[in-house]
């Protein structure tokens, strides 16, 4: 299909055979790459600032080491932020975050399997973010100083426009809850590598685990090509970079026409 995407990276996963490889080759094909942190702690958001900062510039490094140029995209794991993750994400530059999951539904899906592990005696390493986040606007705009590009969720019901959501349903109806997604002028579809992979890629107790794993590799990317040919159709494909530059031009732009407009 000739697509750009963007790749988030996770710093501390570079390290494992091959992967450094892939990414230097993603870039090189054009494909933005964006920091998906250094050791994707779920809790990173409540660490103390110093060792935000820390994670922060190690997975920027790490990353610049592979591909030549530093992130300029962020996504928090878990999709979980705060105040002082936000204000290191403003404070280091980036031109944009794509963290936020306005989604009751994915809330109340993840507090039921943190429930579920409690309950079999195990911890699960996820946390529950702020519930304001689930309410949040649904489409591009300025969240304390920083470009947010929501990932997709439908109007009303919230519900997740998210690769494993997309493939569990036949393709013209993956197709029309994509096209809902849309809000502000933009679809942030996410994909996961799980949305490629299949059980012949993990191991007996992930396949357990993860139940989009049973589903054939190649029946997984038929559907997600179908998806997004229909998509191509009605909407411009960009990188998230491109995104943000475009519908959310910067404050200073901004400022000057209303300096001009009080004059």
């Amino acid at each position: 299909m000739r697509l750009h995407a963007t790749f988030f990276a996770i710093g501390s996963e570079l390290t494992v055979p091959g992967s450094a490889q892939a990414l230097e080759s993603a870039a090189a094909a054009g494909h933005e790459i964006a920091s998906h942190s250094h050791a994707h702690d779920y809790a990173l958001s409540r660490r103390p600032e110093a060792e935000i900062e820390a994670d922060l510039a190690r997975a920027e490094e790490t990353i610049a080491n592979v591909t030549g140029q530093k992130p300029r995209g962020f996504r928090a794991p878990g999709y979980t932020m705060s105040r002082s993750l936000l204000a290191a994400v403003r404070a280091r530059g980036y031109l944009y975050d794509s963290s936020l999951l306005p989604s009751p539904a994915y809330y109340a899906a993840k507090a039921a399997a943190i429930a579920l592990y409690a309950a079999r005696g195990r911890r699960s390493g996820s946390i529950l973010g702020g519930v304001g986040q689930l309410f949040a606007r649904r489409g591009p705009h300025w969240r304390d100083g920083v470009r947010e590009l929501p990932i997709a969720t439908v109007p009303l019901l919230r519900a997740p426009v998210i690769g494993t959501v997309l493939l569990a349903l036949r393709s013209r109806s993956a197709a029309a809850l994509a096209r809902a997604g849309r809000a502000g002028g933009h679809l942030n579809l996410e994909l996961h590598g799980i949305d490629a992979l299949d059980a012949s890629d993990a191991t007996p107790e992930l396949v357990a685990a993860q139940p989009g794993l049973r589903l054939a590799a190649a029946e997984k990317l038929r559907r997600l090509r179908a998806v997004l040919e229909s998509l191509r159709n009605t909407m411009e494909p960009l990188m998230l970079e491109r995104a943000a530059l475009r519908l959310l031009p910067a404050p200073r732009i901004r400022a000057a026409g209303e300096a001009r407009r009080s004059g």
